[in-house]
């Protein structure tokens, strides 16, 4: 058999015949037309696959609805009633601010640093991309960015901040879908309020007020520089912080010649500004002030509005809150507790020992008391209740008179240690600061400032077996006029009083002037041997100096939405609880505690203003208080231990809680004219017999003035004159006594 081998040639047609002719043109024709066909169909494809994707790219594009309504988080703003901004409520902060209230010097700064070429073109500026990719690839590292202010806008409100190829193309399309709907001028009022500044917060308005604690309409242009700086690169660029200095510096050197290439400044304010420091006044966290009145608020327009309303609604809700008062009164609370605290710690020291347990000297453990006691707390909590060291805490309420606006709130030392708000929640036992409910209803049926009481020992039944309360001093000074009797919170003559005029006339008053704790019809009341709440305290006591109304406290004056729309506007409702001529009589009786009784020390505190107050202290002084007030502002100081215990010897109203309400009330002050308490024509001044405590016969021979009120003027003197008694016999003024003793036994003391 033969086999035919052909040559390895044979096996590449191409190779045949090489120096022989050219293939036929119906061949080459053949092959040009193929590869015209490959090419078409690759075109083809291409063109199908991108305008697929495009089209798959445009699906994802915003809606025309998502267009319409940019509706980014906005934060709530809390507002001082001076206008100052006390705290936002955000998760993101941001602010909004119209475009008219920007600053030109703003608008032109940022213009000329992020997209000189903004009024021009249609939201994407191709030349300045293929700049930035060259100057990106020339320097190895991202340098120069070509995004626009439109580019920006759309990927700060519709798409992520990854950079990816489709998140660029994305963002492209959806910048020319931002040109055609919204004119420049919009545009440009949604990019100021919604680009990022570094720090969480977003926006010109959050921005500016974040850096430098002013409003965006407030900045001048060494300002608008450094913000407009920012943007590029926030965190870098931020000026509130020191490594960021230098940065930051070149960083708005230029900005400033980028605004006078554009020709928005000369180079006078190129050179002018950039010899300034770097601006820089940051906002405190208001969270640190306040912080009882702030969760007030919270609390309030969460339950009202919803959580979504009030961290990304873009509330602005307008509240009573005087921030200036408020700091000097924490400032007041911080300084004086922190005096008081140190009594508390030597007590503790004395009754506990533990410094001796571990030899240590009592001086050093006091100079370093907090550390040691942390460095030996297990041992400290271990011991008997009644070594336990005790905290003071505190309440603070300021109203305002005529309103009832929360001008001060203070709930307890430190929020962050605890959020029970004692000037709202805590229930305590007010002493003799209740007496002026007493004396009201006393007022109020018949009594006058000149009458007498018996302050005298006085025994009496109850339940619990036989009580003998006692004066302060653990003396008595026989009779005394209603007067000198609440000037020096006299017990025994406030016992006398509830049993003339009966507890349950008492229990009345108290109710119908806001106190809604429980309170026992019983002799005891009368030295406070009840609880409240300092709130209900303060709104009670406000009805003094407003004439009888009665006015429910508030917070919050008015809630606006971020549209400007009125959500809600505080109505006030005034209710009149006592006589005008009554009101003022009390105003006089408790003016009198200031300037000679209990609350003497407030004038040489500082606080000398026309005021009137009333001190309380507790059984075993496990409560101090002062609630005072002028015709315009009232105050009540409450100081005590969250376990109802004895704060030692010594801790009366006066001493631990008047120095408080002095210094808070100054500050409270500081803006008002001053004021006196406006008397009635129905209260008159007359004459008193000085032996009878009666209105004075001509005859009488020793009087003195004091006030009255028309149509409830007592009998005149039957001492003297016509109609006199053969002799004066004051018991017999008095009627039968309870079991009077003239020695009164130790015992714990109640009232103060």
């Amino acid at each position: 058999m033969n086999f035919i081998h052909d040559s390895p040639d044979r096996l590449f047609p191409q190779d045949e015949n090489p120096g022989g002719p050219p293939a036929p043109p119906q061949a080459q024709g053949k092959k040009f037309i193929a590869l015209l066909l490959v090419a078409l169909i690759g075109l083809s494809a291409m063109a199908i696959g991108g305008a697929w994707f495009l089209y798959r790219m445009y699906r994802t594009l915003p809606t025309l609805d998502q267009l319409e309504n940019i509706d980014p988080p906005l934060s709530s703003k809390v507002m001082g009633k001076d206008g100052t901004l006390v705290y936002e409520f955000s998760i993101e902060k941001r602010s909004w601010m119209s475009l008219n209230k920007i600053p030109a010097a703003l608008v032109n700064a940022v213009l000329a640093i992020e997209d000189r070429k903004f009024y021009d073109h249609w939201g994407v500026d191709v030349k300045r991309i293929m700049g930035a990719m060259l100057v990106n690839l020339v320097r190895r590292h991202y340098a120069q960015g070509g995004s626009t202010l439109t580019q920006q806008l759309a990927r700060n409100v519709y798409l992520s901040s990854r950079t990816s190829m489709v998140r660029k193309i994305r963002e492209a399309m959806t910048a020319v879908q931002i040109e055609s709907y919204y004119t420049k001028k919009e545009i440009l009022e949604l990019y100021l309020n919604q680009v990022y500044f570094g720090a969480g917060v977003y926006g010109v308005e959050a921005a500016s007020r974040c850096y430098f604690n002013k409003t965006v309409s407030r900045l001048d242009l060494n300002e608008c520089a450094v913000l407009a700086g920012i943007i590029q690169l926030p965190e870098r660029y931020r000026p509130d912080k020191q490594a960021n200095q230098k940065r930051i510096t070149t960083r708005r050197g230029a900005v400033l010649f980028a605004m006078q290439k554009m020709h928005f400044i000369d180079a006078k304010a190129v050179e002018s500004v950039s010899m300034l420091p770097v601006p820089c006044n940051p906002h405190k966290d208001i969270s640190q002030h306040a912080p009882y009145f702030v969760e007030l608020v919270r609390q309030y327009a969460e339950q009202k509005y919803g959580d979504d309303a009030l961290y990304n609604g873009g509330l602005t809700i307008y509240t009573t809150l005087d921030p200036e008062a408020q700091d000097s009164a924490e400032k007041a609370v911080a300084g004086h507790l922190h005096e008081l605290q140190k009594k508390m710690n030597n007590t503790f020291l004395w009754k506990s020992g533990i410094n001796q347990r571990h030899h240590l000297s009592h001086d050093v453990f006091m100079a370093h008391f907090d550390s040691l006691y942390n460095v030996f707390r297990k041992e400290c909590d271990a011991l008997p209740d009644s070594q336990h060291l005790r905290v003071l805490q505190t309440a603070v309420v300021a109203l305002d008179v005529k309103t009832g606006g929360v001008l001060a709130l203070i709930g307890g030392r430190d929020f962050a240690e605890s959020k029970f708000n004692r000037a709202i929640q805590a229930v305590r036992q007010p002493g003799s600061s209740f007496k002026p409910f007493l004396y009201t209803a006393a007022m109020e049926h018949g009594f006058a400032p000149s009458s007498l009481v018996m302050d005298q020992p006085i025994t009496l039944q109850t339940p619990q077996g036989e009580w003998r309360p006692e004066n302060y001093e653990g003396t008595f000074e026989g009779p005394v006029t209603i007067r000198h009797a609440i000037e020096h919170s006299l017990n025994l003559a406030a016992i006398q009083t509830i049993i003339q005029i009966g507890p349950d006339t008492v229990v009345d008053y108290a109710r119908r002037m806001g106190l809604k704790q429980r309170l026992e019809a019983v002799p005891s009341l009368a030295i406070g041997s009840c609880e409240v709440i300092p709130m209900e305290m303060a709104t009670a006591y406000s009805i003094f100096p407003n004439k009888g109304l009665k006015v429910a406290p508030f917070f919050v004056k008015r809630i606006i939405d971020k549209n400007g729309k009125i959500l809600e506007e505080h109505e006030q409702n005034e209710l009149q609880v006592l006589s005008s001529a009554t009101s003022y009589i009390m105003c006089d009786l408790l003016t009198g505690v200031v300037r000679r009784g209990t609350g003497a020390a407030i004038p040489g505190l500082g606080f000398t203003r026309p005021s009137a107050g009333k001190t309380g202290t507790s059984n075993d002084y496990a409560d101090a208080w002062y609630i005072g007030f002028t015709p315009q502002i009232i105050c009540c100081v409450w100081v005590g231990v969250d376990e109802r215990r004895s704060m030692g010897t010594g801790m009366t109203g006066a001493q631990a809680a008047v120095p408080i309400f002095a210094r808070s009330m100054i500050a409270l002050h500081k803006k008002l004219p001053i004021e006196n308490f406006e008397r009635p024509d129905s209260v008159i001044s007359g004459k008193v017999c000085a032996v009878s405590h009666m209105p004075a016969q001509p005859s009488c021979p020793q009087t003195f003035d004091d006030l009255f009120i028309l149509g409830k003027l007592p009998a005149p003197c039957d001492v003297h004159g016509p109609g006199k008694t053969k002799k004066s016999n004051m018991m017999k003024l008095f009627g039968p006594q309870e079991k009077h003793e003239t020695k009164v036994p130790a015992k714990k003391r109640l009232t103060f």
